[in-house]
């Protein structure tokens, strides 16, 4: 599983806290899993928006974990919009 955190200073106010995009493995192990509900718990408990692509099996995972934590989720195609309207602004 890898982390990506992403500078949101440009984007809208219930992503200021930041946002951490998960990419994992289509296969993952027990062990991919238990560090992917790790991870994104202890971002959103700094107040970290979570992103990742919800039709993968680590990115279906991150979505219900950053929804438990009552954290906001961002689709990774949604976010990918996002950022190239914020590059195509500058």
């Amino acid at each position: 599983m890898r982390i990506f955190i992403i500078d949101t200073s440009n984007m809208g106010p219930e992503l200021q806290g930041g946002l951490v995009r998960v990419v994992g493995s289509t296969n993952p192990t027990k062990e991919e899993k238990r560090e992917c509900v790790d991870t994104v718990s202890r971002y959103a408990m700094d107040g970290w928006a979570i992103s990742a692509d919800p039709f993968t099996p680590i990115g279906w995972l991150a979505a219900l974990t950053a929804e438990a934590a009552c954290v906001p989720f961002v689709s990774a195609a949604r976010l990918a919009m996002t950022v190239t309207a914020a590059l195509m602004q500058r």
